[in-house]
């Protein structure tokens, strides 16, 4: 989807060049697929800033909503254990 964002940026801006297309439309696509991506690359650089700081990564969500297990938890609480 992000690739299909980059290609709609690029398609857009040459293509009101060569092609009438609606002001409404070409600024509505436009604006969709530059915040589209604009969001991917925060989240992407969010996420590496976290680890940066040596914060460890956010859990994975099962389809219910709740955290999954990781086998590295497992192993902590055996070793919490003895």
């Amino acid at each position: 989807l992000l690739l299909l964002s980059y290609a709609g940026i690029a398609g857009l801006w040459v293509g009101a060049q060569v092609i009438d297309i609606p002001y409404v439309v070409n600024l509505m696509l436009l604006v969709t697929s530059i915040l589209y991506a604009a969001c991917h690359w925060s989240l992407t650089l969010r996420e590496e800033q976290a680890l940066a700081r040596g914060e460890s990564p956010p859990k994975e969500k099962d389809e219910n909503g709740n955290d999954k297990e990781s086998d590295d938890d497992d192993d902590e609480e055996e070793e919490e254990e003895r």
